[in-house]
């Protein structure tokens, strides 16, 4: 082997063995860990040092640039969020308020009056025990009415008897006909609730096909006939008050229907046509007025459309189902009207008292309102 200048050096630091020059000042340090490989102290501190350092300062520095960034871009995207957050919050509140704006503006139109409820086919069990308790009585009542022969017999099963009497006298002697009790059966009963109070209604056919409709209320404890409903009662013939003969003023049972053909509709008014309803049969009519105009946008007139428009819907005051047997289209009217003129009769609704019947009280509506 040839001779090789230098000398073996085991690296007292980290145990490996190498050759390098004997001279201490050339032999340098170990090549694997970097420390004098006789003192084991370590060569070029200040440079490793300063180089870790570095390394570290610029790690730190690089960190701490990221995390500025980092933190930058989070406090942008947080408030890009809230400006988000407020324009979605305004737009639904917008979208709501629309929402609202047109709902309302699809019910304006004109509701029917308070008195019109829906009433079920079916009644309800209370309904049922009501008619049970207090039918008996109320068919004893029109029984004992048809077979009455003068005027106080029938006064006795009437409500508020004492002051019909002279109006049922007159009366009956102009409409000397009464239904008498013959096969007398009771296609329809049912509970009405009104502004006084619960009541009955009842449909009787006669055995020649006649129908008589009788409303009951309770007078002190006892369930008595609205006779001035059962016959529809008026202060005037109707008749004789479109013929001009007789008073000028009156107030009338009638049945009503809007004059929609050959020119008839108006929007400004409302074109009505009156009648009498024919005794016995609810159906038919008699005696048609000439055209009664009333302004729609009246209080009378509002008042008009929305008993047409309960019409329509298949409902009436109270709830009653009695008014299924008149005439399609018409509403029943309680009216005060007056006659002027005499080769031209013009004819006027001067109060509406009631779009029913039923002798209750009442707030009129009068024209010009």
């Amino acid at each position: 082997m040839s001779e090789i200048p230098g000398a073996w050096f085991h690296c007292c630091h980290c145990g490996k063995l190498f050759k390098a020059p004997a001279d201490p000042d050339t032999r340098g340090p170990c090549a694997e860990c970097g420390h004098d490989p006789v003192t084991g102290a370590e060569l070029q501190a200040d440079s490793d040092t300063s180089a870790r350092v570095l390394r570290r300062v610029r790690k730190h520095g690089e960190s701490s640039h990221h995390h500025q960034h980092k933190a930058k871009r989070s406090r942008h995207a947080r408030k890009k969020a809230r400006v988000l957050m407020y324009f979605v919050a305004a737009w639904v509140a917008l979208v709501a308020f629309a929402a609202i704006f047109l709902k309302r503006g699809s019910t304006a139109a004109p509701t029917p009056a308070p008195d019109y409820v829906e009433k079920s086919d079916a009644p309800s069990i209370d309904d049922l025990q009501f008619l049970q308790d207090h039918m008996e009585e109320c068919s004893d009542r029109v029984v004992a009415f048809l077979n009455s022969t003068d005027a106080a017999g029938r006064a006795q099963q009437v409500l508020r008897a004492e002051q019909l009497i002279p109006r049922m006298t007159r009366y009956y002697e102009l409409n000397p006909a009464l239904p008498v009790q013959e096969n007398l059966s009771l296609p329809y009963q049912g509970m009405i609730k009104t502004s006084a109070g619960p009541a009955i209604e009842s449909i009787w056919r006669r055995g020649n096909g006649e129908l008589l409709e009788a409303v009951f209320f309770e007078e002190k404890g006892e369930w008595k006939i609205d006779w001035d409903a059962m016959v529809r009662y008026s202060s005037e013939p109707w008749a004789l008050f479109l013929a001009a003969q007789g008073p000028g003023e009156g107030e009338f049972r009638l049945l009503a229907r809007e004059r929609v053909g050959a020119g008839g509709h108006n929007d400004e008014s409302i074109g009505l046509v009156l009648y009498r309803q024919r005794p016995g049969f609810p159906g038919e009519t008699l005696n048609p007025s000439p055209e009664v105009r009333v302004v729609r946008a009246s209080a009378l007139g509002r008042a008009i459309e929305d008993a047409f428009k309960a019409r329509q819907e298949k409902v009436a005051p109270f709830g009653s189902k009695a008014f299924e047997n008149d005439p399609d289209g018409m509403i029943r009217l309680r009216v005060k009207m007056s006659r002027s003129g005499d080769e031209t009769r013009v004819f006027k609704i001067e109060e509406l008292l009631a779009t029913h019947w039923l002798d209750l009280p009442s707030t009129p509506i009068k024209a010009g309102e």
